[in-house]
């Protein structure tokens, strides 16, 4: 399958919709390049699952729009093939309003023709230019309609793979690529008798398209100058991200344009003075990840905006007073800009319902100079009491957030309509504030304690991305003690992140209780903490008004939610688990990791072992006193049957202390991948320990692989499933 293609099964666009077995929802998916594990689309997600997929070393991510109402979902995992792409699948129809609208239901398309006026067959993506008409399809001037069949799978050959299914397509949201169709691929499915009539002629109507107003995709062509003037002129939105624009037309006259979306043009540095003058009924603008500096005043103009994305735009340090004249924006987004402060004009914004900004702050060596005493001025936050979604990133160096966060809380605490923050709170007293003042919000990211930068941050990208995924999440750091403001707040968060916590010794002192709705996990850097989980904190805590008791023995299971555990750079943590073990406890866990941990000697006994039934993944690194993932006597009478049953996915690297993996125990039989680099007294776990039915991989060092000992020789099918392992790959 190519970057972009869209192959479509059980469409059929006359009388009636051929239906399959999903009937409720609408489905369609895309596959693009990206590094980023989520592309940017437009809408607002938030993570509900994760699970492993079969012959795939990749997990399936699970997404929920996070508008209220919405009941859209989208499930993301990268190509088990070729992991630089990304595979998105989209299922049902968002009730509101996109930042980006592209309608590709019953589209008629343009195929260039070439110098002599011939249709074009080209298996490379093009532009298009689309003409959208809601009850019918105009193709050429005898009015022709195209009925689409079951069409397969071009991308497979000797075996197919999962099917992408489309129901009744209807206006959904694409970035990134546009839409792009494989004319070749029409071409030899019509040769393969699956279409249900030819494509002939492919013209667009000028008529129609003058009346209905036209579609410009341009994006990822690699394009070095914009369209042409005429091109502007009749479009209604022009979508030209990911090309390497450096000029944009001096004043284009644009009537009719609704959404412009220029992203990913690195190399596009100014706008034109005069750019915006003649484009009254845009209400898009997209100039994320650009390389622009300012804003044009001509800015003014846009009387119709309603939103305007400048995320990523890392020179743009000022923002213009003048966009407070956008009376009607409703969407502002400068995250991961270098903002100095916010203009005193951005109050008269009254519609605003959405603001993400990043402020930049200034370095202690005066290389930047501060542009006001404020980073938002006294009266700004309160005054737009329409905000949904309030989201600010600032530099913990900056003073001057410390000088006005009290203020700026307090303001906060005004917003009746809010519903999303994301907020850092340098003191435990702000936050005892906020929350006394303001009821819990449904989506939250809060950073509490006095927060150092550093230069180079410790926790993975893919840590810092599991996060953000969930919907309420808690990052406390470089604290003292265990504030009963934490306490309170825990219970409400399916996040935590325990961060350089100067004085805790275990991750139950915040009480096992308050942390029954938590899904995710990450400590680091506690270097007081010596286990994770003390039973004994299970019984006897003080009691939280807030908490309704429940019987005795589910009051007792622990992180009973948990699905996702991370763990890195504990220097006196000794073992994961103290204690009894309660059932149900670490039911849902699914993925644990463990980094940097010298002196962790025991991960799973026999209690956790009985429990861990979800458990799909462990990666263990740099934990040279481990001789064994399972550290307990286990009776005969269960040596027979297999522990861990869902576990796929085994990762252990820099362990010299390890000797096995389970000490003789069967565990994994549904295993499919094992990792191992620098365990050089590691024996062979492929004869007793775990199965090798279902192993699609085994990756290790050649020599390590060649000095294993076989009972009579080495089976040539895991011969054929060794990979020698890359020591980027550790």
């Amino acid at each position: 399958m190519k970057e972009g293609f869209f192959y479509i099964y059980g469409i059929r666009c006359k009388d009636g919709v051929k239906k399959n077995k999903m009937e409720a929802g609408h489905r369609f998916a895309y596959r693009t390049k990206s590094e980023l594990e989520v592309p940017d689309d437009g809408f607002k997600w938030r993570k509900y699952g994760k699970k492993s997929v079969k012959n795939s070393p990749n997990p399936r991510n699970y997404y929920r729009c996070s508008s209220e109402g919405c009941n859209v979902k989208k499930r993301i995992e990268r190509d088990r093939n070729d992991s630089s792409y990304v595979i998105t699948t989209y299922e049902g129809t968002h009730n509101h309003e996109s930042p980006c609208m592209v309608y590709y239901n019953q589209m008629p398309y343009m195929i260039p023709k070439d110098d002599n006026g011939e249709k074009q067959i080209s298996s490379e993506p093009h532009s298009m230019v689309f003409n959208v008409e809601p009850d019918k399809m105009t193709i050429s001037s005898e009015q022709k309609k195209i009925e689409i069949g079951e069409i397969g799978n071009l991308a497979s050959q000797e075996r197919q793979p999962e099917r992408i299914q489309v129901e009744e397509m209807q206006p959904q949201a694409l970035s990134t690529q546009g839409v792009v169709f494989d004319d070749g691929a029409v071409k030899i499915l019509k040769s393969n008798g699956q279409m249900e009539s030819q494509i002939e002629n492919i013209e667009m109507d000028p008529e129609a398209s003058e009346q209905c107003g036209l579609f410009l995709m341009q994006g990822g062509l690699g394009l070095t100058k914009p369209p042409k003037d005429d091109d502007w002129k009749n479009a209604k939105e022009i979508y030209l991200m990911d090309n390497e624009l450096s000029i944009l037309p001096e004043n284009p006259r644009c009537p009719n344009l609704s959404a412009l979306f220029l992203p990913r043009n690195y190399k596009l540095r100014t706008i034109p003075p005069s750019f915006f003058d003649y484009m009254p009924a845009l209400q898009i603008l997209n100039l994320s990840r650009t390389g622009i500096k300012s804003l044009p005043d001509s800015l003014i103009r846009l009387v119709s905006l309603k939103r305007l994305l400048l995320n990523d735009c890392h020179r743009l340090m000022t923002l213009s007073p003048k966009v407070g004249n956008l009376k009607l924006l409703e969407v502002l987004d400068l995250e991961g800009a270098k903002i100095m402060d916010l203009p005193m004009e951005i109050k008269e914004l009254t519609n605003l319902k959405c603001l993400e900004v990043s402020f930049y702050g200034y370095m202690s060596n005066g290389r930047r100079a501060m542009q006001s005493n404020a980073v938002v001025p006294c009266g700004v936050i309160s005054a737009l009491s329409q905000l949904e979604e309030l989201n600010i990133d600032v530099n913990p160096d900056d003073e001057r957030w410390d000088a006005c966060v009290e203020d700026i809380v307090t303001e906060v605490c005004t917003l009746t309509r809010l519903e999303t923050l994301k907020f850092y709170f340098p003191r435990v007293e702000l936050l005892r504030h906020f929350h006394c003042n303001r009821p819990l919000l449904s989506h939250f990211r809060f950073t509490v304690g006095r927060h150092v930068k550093r230069i180079m941050s410790r926790v993975p990208r893919d840590v810092e991305f599991e996060l953000e995924q969930w919907e309420r999440c808690l990052r406390y750091i470089n604290g003292v003690g265990v504030p009963r403001d934490i306490k309170n707040v825990l219970q409400h968060v399916t996040a935590f992140f325990l961060d350089r916590h100067v004085t805790v010794k275990k991750l139950s002192d915040f009480g096992t209780r308050n942390m029954k709705q938590l899904k995710c996990c990450v400590v680091g850097e506690c270097n007081e903490v010596q286990v994770i989980i003390d039973a004994q904190d299970a019984y006897g805590e003080d009691g939280i008004s807030e908490i309704v008791s429940e019987s005795y023995d589910a009051e007792k299971i622990v992180l009973g939610s948990l699905e996702y555990l991370y763990i890195y750079y504990m220097k006196s943590l000794r073992s994961i688990w103290k204690g009894s073990v309660q059932k149900n406890s670490l039911l849902l866990l699914k993925s644990l990791t463990l980094r940097t941990c010298p002196q962790l000697t025991t991960i799973f006994t026999q209690g956790l072992l009985a429990n861990l039934f979800n458990l799909e993944e462990i990666k263990v690194e740099d934990c040279p006193s481990i001789k064994s993932i399972v550290s307990c006597e286990i009776s005969a009478e269960h040596r027979s049957s297999y522990f861990l049953p869902n576990l796929k996915k085994i990762t252990l690297h820099y362990m010299p202390g390890l000797i096995s993996i389970s000490s003789g125990l069967q565990i994994a039989p549904k295993l499919e991948w094992l990792s191992f680099y620098n365990c050089p007294n590691l024996k062979n776990p492929l004869l007793d320990e775990i199965s090798s039915q279902d192993l699609k991989k085994i990756k290790g060092e050649r020599s390590w692989w060649e000095a294993l000992e076989w009972s009579s020789s080495c089976p040539s099918y895991l011969e054929e499933i060794f990979v020698p392992i890359d020591i980027q790959d550790c």
